[in-house]
């Protein structure tokens, strides 16, 4: 979402594509009765009869014929994007393509639901609240009546407008250790840690030859014999500082259409300007050494990446913006790919927006995706004395 098009939806009335809502829904920790609300507000949207992508503004009054009322919601009462993921996509018959998104409108906080247009059509796999399964609701103008479901001729029509093969691609977080998917929004806790003037760290120096006898005579072992790292300390600092602020990020794609997707590659971007920082693995460093090693390497990652292109790879590129390409080659219903890992660091406490292009050669357009990067930052300093015991 971005300002302009936010400043468009509110002056709309309500319709298929559109919903206002001046209040939060009734989620966490809500009975089935209530959650179902939003359940059918949802699967309403997604069955609409529509050409464009629908909205659910959470803190928005509607204001027929005039500019809606941004009312807003409280910052504690977001909803979250992955949890809401679960319990929609647990219940229905297919994934409904749709994301929820904490937005800032003129100082105030507003929830925005997103449903995408999609195969229909979708229906829940058994009862939930007041709603039964197997019956497929619709939002016919400004609302969707639980009491009126979809004909069997329309679901036929649904049906039929849907039997154009396409490929849907999914992108999201995954593990880093293991192939489980996130969801769209993951957070951490880092540490921004001020390490000593570079020009104060000493070098490291070799230590003094022996005279265990006292005979003047002086014995340098065969440690000695290796070149010392004198920038042991200088090193030291760097991959404290790189290890203690940068954590890994990772991203799985799944085609869950119902045709291949050919020739597929994500495009993620953030801006160059946050203060956020994106390296891949041959740019973090690993524990120096005391010892300077004849068979000395700057790092394993450095050497010829003969999987470059392999599914899953990375390029990262940096001009006026960060951008993330991830090659994925060709995606067989139902298969995924799990990419390389990179890494992000921030200086400060923020949320980071990754926004994204979806390319496929057998998609009618490029498909867009958000994901959400949630970042606690603690500001830290490191002293010379702790640097050079450690």
């Amino acid at each position: 979402m971005n300002k302009d098009l936010f400043e468009n939806l509110i002056y709309e009335e309500e319709s298929t594509t559109l919903d206002f809502k001046s209040q939060q829904y009734r989620f966490s920790k809500e009975s089935e009765e209530v959650k179902s609300e939003l359940l059918k507000d949802i699967i309403g949207f997604a069955n609409a009869w529509r050409r464009s992508d629908s909205y659910i503004l959470i803190g928005v009054k509607e204001v027929r014929g005039g500019r809606g009322e941004v009312v807003g919601i409280d910052n504690s009462e977001h909803l979250d994007d992955h949890a809401l993921q679960q319990f929609v996509n647990n219940l229905t018959n297919r994934p409904v393509r749709f994301h929820y998104e904490a937005f800032e409108f003129e100082g105030v906080q507003v929830g925005i639901i997103k449903i995408e247009q999609q195969i229909r059509p979708i229906y829940l796999k058994r009862n939930y609240g007041r709603l039964l399964k197997e019956t497929v609701y619709v939002r016919r103008g400004s609302s969707t009546d639980p009491t009126k479901p979809a004909s069997l001729d329309e679901i036929a029509q649904m049906g039929s407008a849907s039997q154009e093969p396409s490929c849907e691609l999914v992108v999201e977080f995954a593990d880093t250790e293991r192939e489980v998917p996130l969801g769209r929004s993951i957070s951490w806790e880092a540490e921004n840690c001020a390490m000593p003037n570079e020009s104060a760290i000493p070098d490291l120096r070799p230590p003094e030859p022996s005279d265990p006898f006292g005979l003047g005579l002086t014995f340098v072992s065969s440690v000695q014999h290796l070149e010392v790292n004198s920038n042991y300390y200088r090193e030291l600092a760097h991959y404290e500082f790189v290890h203690r602020l940068f954590r890994p990020v990772r991203f799985v794609i799944k085609n869950s259409g119902e045709v291949a997707a050919r020739n597929v590659q994500i495009d993620l971007r953030v801006p160059g300007n946050i203060g956020v920082v994106i390296i891949d693995g041959s740019d973090v460093p690993s524990r120096p050494s005391q010892k300077d090693s004849p068979f000395w390497m700057s790092h394993p990652n450095t050497m010829l990446d003969i999987n470059r292109h392999a599914p899953g790879s990375i390029t990262i590129s940096e001009k006026d913006e960060y951008c993330i390409e991830i090659e994925c080659g060709d995606l067989q219903p139902g298969r995924k790919v799990w990419s390389d890992t990179i890494y992000v660091g921030s200086r400060e406490t923020r949320d980071i927006t990754l926004q994204g292009t979806v390319f496929a050669d057998n998609l009618p357009k490029p498909s867009q995706v958000e994901l959400y990067v949630d970042t606690a930052i603690e500001e830290t300093s490191l002293s010379l004395t702790e640097l050079l015991s450690m």
